[in-house]
């Protein structure tokens, strides 16, 4: 299938020398024997003092490549002898806010991502996904090479290096390093130098079939038309295979959807398989499926699915399992039979599939009560808003877009999401990649999926935002679009028009970063700039309090520090309670990050501790006061003492959001602490839990049966 790259929210989590502490458990730990620095600092000095050039393992733990990696390549003892013996070996999460100047200057956005490096940090060579060995050795080998790494190379393209076989290899390691753009254009150069025959050639295959998406592409005739040629060089079932998922890629979105079936020419593409394909190929199944789902034969469908399901990957056939369920919204009658299949099929998926089956059947229950989406034209969609007198809420999708499912078959169908956007908006959805979508998406700049937005009944975009979210925040977010002092187009109107008040800033940069227009560092710089240009004055306004909770995430910022020196000005405007949380909101995560073992050699933590004091903060026994002298004492595992402050002192605090996140802390401590003490602090706990509110009890409860 298509080479799909996500764009994904990065999270933090921290990475040890060797094995990943993994958000994904025991399962994708791995035995890794490189010998890996955690510091590029200490990288770039090793390099230049043992005249090695730097590998770098640019790691992310939510990235379910960088663990296959681990366990498949990096836990090869060989493999990682050579490594060790041929570079200096960095590995560091890059996920993290620490790295994020080391991300941005290497623009590393997806992952597995591997870096070639010299001793001053330029880059000498990239590979973009993982690979086994010895492949993914061959690649790493041309950092050695000045000729053959991308920046030597790179450097003789430019230079007007153009033989055949030169560009032929260069386009291989433009593959590697995924610079599509520039590869493409390389591509271009190489295939005009050829005669069209040479492209049947064995060593232009994987070059030639990069030209082709699929079935529709323009290049696709020739391939049919010298198809002998092409399996004398490639062989037939190469060939064979290929042609396959040519036709496969213009049939499959037909299994989820039937928009643009009526003008797409199933008769023609049918006599085209039948000419090349056996009979008995895959595509076939594809193609009967796509014809009963096209055609709104529904339960011939089902039967489809039941007789040749096991056929299709595995992964599609469960997509279109759970399509049922949008098409039981839209057509309740076929409530039973659907319910029916699913039961059926729930028996023949593991475990973990088999909760998505029975969320499915619970939507089914609620069939008809969640989002309705028109079925008709986008022309049509908007003459009905004006009629309605409302906004179009457009979901703009792909059908080979994971969060795109998880909005259609999970969220959209639970009944207060259909209850405000049915009450709010006229509902549309649309393909991106075919029919009218495609033109659609160049109107509106649709470059990543899912994009939601909000139209006038002129088309005119009034709100935007990218990917999937939970009931509660999606609904949140779209009531941002009803308002046109939080919607995406009135407030970058007033924003492009010079407007530069707090509230027009703030929402201005939370609407970039949410309709991905703009990287969230690159919003926190805008707002650190902005902030630099206000007076004295003007910061000590009530306005500015949402810029810190949104744009301060780095306690050592200067915006940051501002804040908690001024706080007693803020309380003045806004209440006490308002800015502690928002003070936590800054510092806490990062005092989470340094316990339970808080380094005091550390330059920023211990300048972050002079802030804090020089507040006063301490001495007033704010929940900021408290997590200093419980940092302290953990430094020194003075474990009395931290116990004692927590009885003498974060028990008795008012601000009761501040208690339960410290009392939350024992759960980084309790590895450390002795086991003469695990009782005491059981019994604080327990004392606590009695006390709290409500919805505390039960995070205590749970931080007790941990503990215990």
């Amino acid at each position: 299938m298509k080479n799909i790259l996500f764009a994904i929210i990065l999270v933090c989590w921290s990475f040890s020398a060797g094995v990943a502490q993994s958000i994904y458990g025991d399962a994708a730990k791995a035995d890794v024997k490189v010998k890996y620095l955690n510091s590029y600092e200490e990288a770039l000095k090793a390099s230049a003092r043992e005249n090695k050039p730097i590998f770098f393992n640019c790691f992310a733990d939510w990235a379910i490549p960088c663990h296959a990696m681990n366990k498949a390549v990096f836990s090869d003892a060989e493999f990682a002898k050579w490594l060790n013996d041929h570079f200096v070996c960095l590995c560091l999460d890059v996920s993290v806010p620490a790295h994020k100047d080391l991300v941005t200057k290497y623009q590393i956005r997806y992952f597995a991502h591997y870096l070639i490096l010299d001793s001053k940090g330029n880059l000498l060579h990239r590979i973009v996904g993982g690979s086994k060995l010895p492949e993914f050795k061959e690649q790493v080998a041309r950092g050695l090479n000045p000729e053959r790494c991308l920046t030597g190379m790179t450097e003789k393209f430019r230079g007007g290096k153009r033989d055949i076989d030169f560009l032929r290899d260069y386009i291989n390691v433009l593959d590697h390093a995924d610079m599509k753009v520039h590869r493409d254009s390389v591509v271009q150069i190489y295939v005009a130098m050829l005669d069209p025959q040479e492209l049947i050639k064995k060593e232009n295959w994987s070059i030639f079939t990069s030209l082709l998406e699929d079935a529709n592409s323009e290049r696709f005739p020739f391939l049919l038309e010298n198809y002998d040629a092409f399996v004398k060089e490639n062989g037939k079932d190469i060939v064979d295979q290929y042609i396959s998922v040519m036709y496969i890629r213009i049939l499959y979105p037909f299994l989820f959807d039937d928009k643009g079936y009526e003008k797409f020419n199933i008769q023609k593409v049918e006599k085209k398989m039948h000419n090349y394909l056996a009979e008995t190929d895959v595509a076939f199944v594809y193609l009967n499926l796509a014809k009963a789902r096209g055609e709104k034969r529904y339960i011939d469908f089902i039967e489809q699915l039941k007789k040749d399901g096991n056929k299709l990957q595995s992964q599609i056939l469960e997509e279109a399992d759970m399509n049922l369920v949008t098409v039981t919204n839209q057509h309740l009658e076929l409530k039973q039979a659907v319910e029916k299949y699913l039961n059926e099929r729930i028996q023949q998926v593991d475990q973990a599939t088999a909760k998505q089956y029975e969320n499915a059947l619970k939507q089914i229950v609620n069939a008809g009560n969640g989002v309705k989406f028109e079925d008709c034209t986008f022309s049509e969609v908007l003459a009905k808003a004006r009629k309605e007198n409302k906004p179009v809420f457009m979901d703009c999708f792909t059908v080979w877009c994971g969060p795109c499912k998880v909005l259609s078959n999970q969220i959209f169908p639970m009944k207060p999401v259909g209850d405000f956007f049915n009450s709010n908006f006229v509902n549309f959805k649309m393909d991106m990649e075919r029919g009218e979508g495609i033109e659609l998406a160049k109107r509106y700049g649709i470059k990543v999926y899912p994009t939601l937005l909000v139209l006038d009944s002129e088309g005119n975009l009034l709100h935007r935002f990218t990917g999937a979210r939970p009931p509660r925040a999606l609904i949140d977010e779209m009531a941002r679009a009803l308002s046109d002092s939080t919607a995406y187009g009135p407030v970058k109107a007033k924003y492009d028009a010079g407007d530069r008040t707090p509230q027009v800033v703030i929402e201005y940069l939370r609407n970039m970063v949410s309709a991905g227009d703009m990287q969230e560092t690159e919003a926190i710089d805008e707002a650190e700039k902005y902030f630099n240009t206000l007076s004295e004055k003007e910061r000590i306004d009530k306005d500015l309090i949402p810029f810190y909770t949104r744009f301060a995430t780095e306690p050592e910022s200067d915006m940051s520090r501002y804040f908690l020196r001024h706080q007693a000005e803020y309380q003045k405007l806004a209440g006490k309670t308002v800015i502690e949380r928002a003070l936590l909101n800054i510092y806490f995560p990062y005092f989470m990050n340094m316990l339970p073992e808080p380094d005091m050699n550390n330059e920023i933590l211990v300048s972050v501790i002079e802030d804090i004091k020089h507040t006063r903060s301490v001495k007033k026994n704010s929940t900021l006061g408290y997590l200093v002298t419980i940092t302290e004492a953990a430094s020194q595992k003075d474990w009395e003492k931290v116990l004692k402050v927590y009885n003498k002192g974060v028990s008795q605090m008012d601000y009761k959001f501040g208690q339960l996140n410290l009392d939350m802390l024992w759960k980084r401590f309790w590895p450390l602490i002795p086991d003469s003490m695990k009782g005491r602090v059981v019994s604080y706990l327990e004392q606590e839990k009695n006390k709290a509110r409500p919805l505390a009890v039960e995070k205590y409860t749970t931080l007790l049966d941990i503990l215990k």
